[in-house]
């Protein structure tokens, strides 16, 4: 199935900016991605792409709050360790290979 124009455009200017940002030898986080699609979209010349440009702009920027350190039980109870056989399973003693 063929992408749209429009996602196809967003991928080339995400892209764009983690390259130029890659060359500056600058970090890439979702700050620095920010920053600099504001500074692309400042310059930019064709109104489709400055539109495409604020709507990644928009859409990095309401998804930027959801990976924040705010701390929720995990499913598995809030530890990094899932139990595969049960809590209430005894260890029995069987030859150990």
């Amino acid at each position: 199935m063929k992408r749209s124009e429009t996602e196809q455009l967003t991928d080339e200017l995400i892209g764009e900016a983690v390259l130029s940002l890659l060359a500056d030898n600058s970090p890439i986080n979702k700050q620095s991605l920010i920053a600099r699609l504001r500074s692309i979209e400042a310059s930019e010349s064709d109104r489709q792409r400055r539109d495409i440009l604020a709507d990644i702009i928009a859409e990095i920027s309401n998804n930027a709050g959801l990976n924040k350190t705010k701390h929720e039980p995990s499913q598995w109870g809030g530890d990094n360790v899932h139990q595969l056989f049960g809590a209430n399973q005894k260890a029995e003693k069987s030859k150990n290979h």
